[in-house]
């Protein structure tokens, strides 16, 4: 037998009390927008036990290979990160034991979350965020992959919410890497097409900018609170 609904709804409930500025999206995920993203914190269920893990969350609304609507956007995080305990282990709390742990899980979360969850943020922080990100185990593995790459990819796009300028310095970046061109075949992606689609992206910023803001009306994102991405 699962976990009693009453149970699971009192976990979601004293996150949203711990974070006021998030908003509920679903049984257990609490967002908000900043600019071009949505970012917050998930509870994933432990698929073996009746226990779940607090996750940091950052998706993007402009899109991605799947597509460009809310529905694409929301398929699939840009960062998924844990949160660890004081032995360095990913929390794991049992729901029935839930008010045990909460207090000190919620301690480890707000010391952890890497990016604010009140206020503005500015483009260079959620940049180091994704850099610090992709410099760790398993994505620092390979630096030149196009799982890498897709990560570059979202910090062009997120620079091109801000300006042209910005967009354009990050481009130069990336299209100075040696890229594992095999590795993007093994993804179904060509280097220079790639390359050039990024380009594109900065041509037609319009564009780009009128997608983020159709996925802004979607009604379950519409009703999240939402800040400023600043420069």
């Amino acid at each position: 037998m699962g976990i009693h609904k009453t149970v699971k709804k009192k976990v979601i409930e004293d996150w949203q009390n711990a974070f006021p500025q998030l908003t509920m999206y679903a049984q257990n995920k609490l967002y908000k927008v900043v600019g071009s993203c949505v970012l917050g914190i998930e509870l994933i269920k432990s698929p073996h036990m009746e226990s779940y893990s607090p996750y940091f969350v950052l998706y993007s609304l402009w899109g991605n290979r799947m597509g460009n609507n809310i529905k694409a956007c929301m398929a699939g995080p840009l960062l998924l990160m844990d949160f660890k305990n004081k032995k360095g282990y990913q929390y794991d709390i049992p729901y029935e034991k839930h008010s045990l742990f909460f207090d000190d899980v919620l301690d480890g979360v707000k010391n952890q979350t890497p990016l604010p969850f009140e206020g503005n943020i500015s483009f260079k922080k959620i940049v180091t965020v994704i850099d610090d990100s992709s410099k760790t185990p398993p994505l620092s593995a390979a630096p030149n992959s196009y799982l890498q790459a897709a990560l570059q990819e979202a910090k062009l796009k997120i620079a091109l919410f801000i300006g042209v300028t910005e967009a354009q310095i990050v481009f130069e970046q990336i299209n100075k890497r040696s890229w594992d061109i095999n590795h993007f075949k093994a993804c179904g992606v060509d280097v220079n097409e790639w390359l050039q689609s990024l380009q594109a992206t900065i041509l037609n910023k319009e564009e780009f900018l009128k997608q983020i803001e159709i996925n802004k009306q979607d009604k379950k994102i519409a009703q999240l609170k939402s800040s400023e991405l600043t420069a």
